[in-house]
């Protein structure tokens, strides 16, 4: 594990109410026992897309010991999401300047079809 960013979520301020998760194309957020959880470090690209889109403003980033993010697994993980989902997610990337993330999951997305 290396120190990086990610997402973090204020669980007092978390209302459940689900406007971070069609933000978050990686699929590292889910609501669970109604509120916003991050379900995996290695899904989380820490880029915050998700940020804006909390209206309690109970998502932040911050610096911490995570596991590495990992674009093959989320890839697995997005691709079971369908379509519109892929091109958020190749959208996401792009518009961060992620190109090697980019081309990692180009060269899946290659792969699988």
């Amino acid at each position: 594990m290396a120190k990086r960013k990610i997402v973090k979520i204020d669980e007092e301020k978390c209302t459940g109410c689900g406007l971070c998760i069609p933000n978050c194309p990686e699929g590292a957020i889910q609501i669970i026992d109604g509120k916003a959880r991050l379900v995996s470090d290695i899904f989380c690209d820490g880029l915050g897309a998700c940020l804006g889109h909390c209206p309690e403003g109970a998502i932040t980033t911050e610096e911490r010991e995570a596991e590495s993010y990992d674009e093959k697994k989320t890839m697995q993980n997005i691709v079971k999401a369908g379509k519109n989902t892929i091109i958020a997610h190749l959208k996401h990337l792009k518009g961060h300047g992620e190109t090697g993330y980019l081309n990692e999951a180009i060269e899946y997305l290659k792969k699988k079809v």
